[in-house]
């Protein structure tokens, strides 16, 4: 007959394979650490082994805005001014102009609105091949040649939007014909200005 087990003594650890075994779970904790968690929550890859396992490539997909919240972005820093009797109302008569240009290879021209301050105008412009736009404005009287930059981009074929004369003076296009072939760029605005000219063609 087997001798009974005595449970009246507790299973006790000694102190060395305590440690041991608390430092072998904090090894495994950091091996895990380094090598997995932090290339794929923080993209910080010590070891190489993170790329390998494509686990960076996880947080760079993470951090790449979509453009609806690119757009959202843009959206929330734009501030619409109060507005206001002074800013509403239009002493400028309101008028509706079209100019059309044509643009020979590796040539430019600019389509301008003459404007005093807080003159406002929609547009639309299209064109038959894309095209180099450059839209600006040059204050009345500056003989310098400064001019104030709204944006410029290149291979476009058509655009539309409204603006509001921060000063008096030309507002519009430089168009350039970047191409091998002819094309032509038609401009329709709507508004409060005082005309809408074809100046400095190239």
């Amino acid at each position: 007959m087997s001798k009974p087990l005595d449970t009246s003594t507790p299973y006790t650890v000694s102190t060395p394979t305590l440690i041991k075994v608390t430092g072998a779970a904090l090894l495994g904790a950091a091996v895990i650490l380094v090598l997995f968690v932090l290339p794929a929550e923080r993209g910080i890859d010590l070891t190489g082994a993170g790329k390998a396992m494509g686990l960076t490539s996880m947080t760079n997909a993470e951090d790449v805005e979509t453009p609806d919240e690119a757009s959202a972005e843009t959206a929330e820093v734009y501030i619409v001014p109060a507005q206001t009797r002074a800013s509403i109302v239009k002493t400028t008569p309101l008028r509706s102009d079209e100019q059309t240009l044509t643009l020979a290879p590796h040539s430019g021209a600019e389509i301008k609105a003459h404007m005093k301050t807080g003159d406002h105008f929609i547009y639309s412009w299209t064109s038959t091949a894309p095209v180099k736009a450059d839209m600006h404005a040059e204050k009345k009287g500056d003989t310098s040649g400064d001019f104030t930059e709204y944006w410029k981009d290149k291979g476009l074929s058509h655009d539309q939007g409204a603006l509001t004369a921060p000063f008096e003076g030309t507002h519009g296009w430089y168009f350039r014909n970047q191409g091998k072939e002819p094309l032509t760029v038609t401009v329709k605005t709507s508004g409060f200005y005082q005309d809408l000219v074809i100046l400095q063609v190239e």
